[in-house]
């Protein structure tokens, strides 16, 4: 294996070990910034649960100052009939008074109802709030393990940047290009051992994706110093046969 492949083979093996801390932040900030938009989605549900709630205690306030007026009107009219002169007079005074008596029942009961979906709202307002204390809780935590997990790993994270880019300056630019975008897509691991799962066979596997290599491609890799890619999935190829069908069966990507 030629200077350019065993420095990538190194180079890998650092950017695993980075790509495995990175991957372990990333979950941890996503957790974070899940629990930040459920947090803004909760705050969104409670301000358009007030609203609603103003809106129905004005409904209801209304309705109390509309039965307050007819219960003033009512009490007149009783004044009244202790005055009318005549039984028409009398009748007449009767029945708007017994009209006025009647809406302002139904309105009681509207006010009644209206007091009850009132107190419906406070209690869903009270399970909203607690819902949110909930998040709020979770997020503490969650910011609370992140950044004992930034503590934890950055010594290590700047130790193992620093002995990369060492690595690095050694390689390329090509070579470096090639590694940099097949270990993006393939979460670090940017180069595949050519397999060869029947030892009696002269078939070459990339150990990445599984897929065939042609003989001569294998040939290359064992004669020459260039970074030759699998055509399947990108990978920088590295000639490490092992006789045995167990290589090929390497998780592909």
């Amino acid at each position: 294996m030629g200077t350019t492949l065993e420095e990538l083979r190194r180079l890998q093996t650092v950017e695993l070990q980075l790509v495995t801390i990175r991957q372990n932040r990333e979950g941890k900030l996503r957790r974070v910034e899940l629990l930040k938009r459920q947090i803004k989605q909760i705050d969104d549900r409670l301000a358009a649960h007030h609203t609603a709630a103003r809106e129905k205690q004005m409904r209801l306030d209304a309705l109390q100052l509309d039965v307050s007026a007819r219960e003033d009107s009512i009490s007149k009219h009783r004044q009244a009939l202790n005055k009318a002169k005549t039984n028409k007079e009398y009748g007449l005074i009767l029945t708007a008074m017994n009209t006025e008596q009647a809406d302002n029942a139904k309105i009681e009961t509207s006010m009644l109802q209206m007091m009850e979906e009132i107190q419906a709202f406070k209690d869903e307002g009270v399970a909203i709030d607690a819902e949110k204390k909930k998040s709020l809780d979770d997020l503490a935590i969650a910011e609370k393990a992140l950044a004992a997990l930034d503590a934890e790993t950055k010594a290590r994270f700047d130790a193992l940047k620093a002995e990369r880019d060492g690595i690095a300056a050694h390689v390329s630019p090509d070579a470096l290009t090639a590694f940099e975008r097949a270990a993006q897509r393939h979460d670090g691991e940017a180069l595949a051992a050519v397999t060869r799962p029947r030892p009696k066979n002269e078939e070459y596997m990339c150990s990445g994706c599984n897929m065939t290599l042609p003989l001569d491609l294998y040939n290359a890799l064992r004669t020459k110093n260039d970074v030759v890619l699998c055509k399947t999935c990108g990978r920088i190829l590295f000639a490490e046969i092992q006789a045995s069908a167990s290589t090929a069966g390497r998780r592909s990507r």
